[in-house]
């Protein structure tokens, strides 16, 4: 674990030095200032995670790291599957104190404060999978929920490897599983479901609670995008309570949104490409990548049923990751390692910063504009504004 540990820069140590390729007068120029910078003696880092208070990686070796997110202090460093499994999702169970590593074969179990494995008796440190998982996975209370090769969303117990619930959905899922709430009835009641989709182009809603399918419908093609849901806090229509949809980019180039309680039909555009980035909303505007075309925007809920289009940045190839704390987009151009700072009423670019040695670009939050990069030099970075 030694050999692992980091050297972490603060901001004072950074004056001289390339940020993932780029100057740091560049840098400040975008409105961005280094909060620190820790190097990996290691190589091959992927998988990045952040959670609240935890950055993670894995590396080429299978080991497990845990970083302070708000320092970019070192914690500690575990192995992890020696190279067997593929490594699919990283999940922090912070009131447990345990961190997960799914794999397709095999979930780990770890202590979060200091990495070991667990050794209760309830608690295992690892588990093999009945059914074998074909996504990462998302947390749901105390369990994970994950989507299988056979077309399955499971219910999986990390701690004990049991499988509560197995709802099959389709012929094989590939699309990591949603999770998602909306107000039910005007006293505040939520309800929470997770939303799956299939190869086959079934997309399935399973109530959280009772684990029953609340609706499904399906598709000429498959949706490999993540989908998203959104309330207008507006009486719509006379109806009795906000009205909530959930919003799907669709490899058939259709971009719809369905009332979240039946999944019927609100409206849906015909875009010019197969749909294959999420969609994001803000404020009751959706913006969505159309490749060939630029980022769109378009109204939540508008009144007729063929959408309404607000406009459409040719010049912005990004996906939407996050938002400034003065509400601007923050566009990451994945292809391109392009960062774009995009005005959200009219698409119009305010600021562009190259960054040719990062691979990942992750969001601390979707609101502040703080990022966390992982560059091709394996060095996490983390930028405030």
């Amino acid at each position: 674990a030694t050999a692992l540990l980091g050297q972490t820069s603060s901001a004072q140590d950074t004056q001289d030095r390339a940020i993932a390729g780029t100057s740091l007068l560049d840098l400040q120029k975008t409105g961005y200032r280094v909060d620190w910078i820790n190097q990996s003696p290691t190589s091959g880092l992927y998988l990045p995670t952040v959670t609240d208070s935890s950055f993670y990686t894995m590396n080429k070796d299978d080991y497990l790291s845990r970083y302070d997110a708000n320092t970019g202090k070192w914690l500690w460093s575990t192995p992890v599957g020696n190279n067997i499994f593929d490594m699919l999702s990283i999940n922090e169970f912070e009131d447990a104190d345990r961190v997960t590593v799914l794999c397709d074969g095999v979930v780990y179990n770890f202590n979060t404060l200091t990495g070991s494995s667990p050794m209760g008796t309830e608690s295992k440190p690892l588990s093999h999978l009945r059914w074998v998982s074909n996504t990462p996975a998302i947390q749901s209370d105390d369990a994970l929920v994950y989507g299988s090769s056979k077309g399955d969303l499971v219910w999986l117990n990390p701690e004990t490897g049991s499988v509560s619930t197995r709802y099959q959905i389709g012929n094989s899922i590939k699309t990591t599983p949603v999770s998602i709430s909306a107000i039910r009835h005007p006293n505040g009641r939520m309800r929470n479901l997770i939303v799956g989709t299939a190869l086959d182009g079934t997309i399935a809603a399973i109530d959280q609670t009772s684990k029953s399918k609340l609706w499904s419908f399906k598709l000429t093609a498959p949706v490999t995008a993540t989908v998203v849901t959104a309330t207008n806090e507006s009486l719509v229509n006379d109806e009795s309570f906000p009205r909530s949809s959930v919003f799907i980019a669709g490899a058939d180039q259709y971009l719809r949104a369905v009332d979240f309680h039946t999944g019927r039909p609100r409206w849906r555009v015909l875009t010019s490409a197969v749909l294959t980035a999420s969609p994001v909303v803000y404020d009751n505007v959706l913006y969505q990548q159309i490749p060939g075309e630029g980022l769109a925007s378009f109204a939540t809920f508008p009144q007729d049923f063929s959408g309404k289009r607000r406009w459409t940045a040719n010049d912005v190839r990004g996906n939407v990751i996050a938002r400034t704390a003065t509400g601007r987009l923050i566009c990451w151009d994945k292809a391109n390692r392009v960062l774009q700072i995009v005005d959200p009423h009219n698409g119009g670019i305010t600021n562009t910063l190259a960054l040719p040695r990062a691979k990942e670009v992750i969001p601390a939050d979707t609101l502040n504009g703080s990022l966390f990069i992982l560059t091709e030099d394996d060095e996490i970075i983390r930028l405030a504004p």
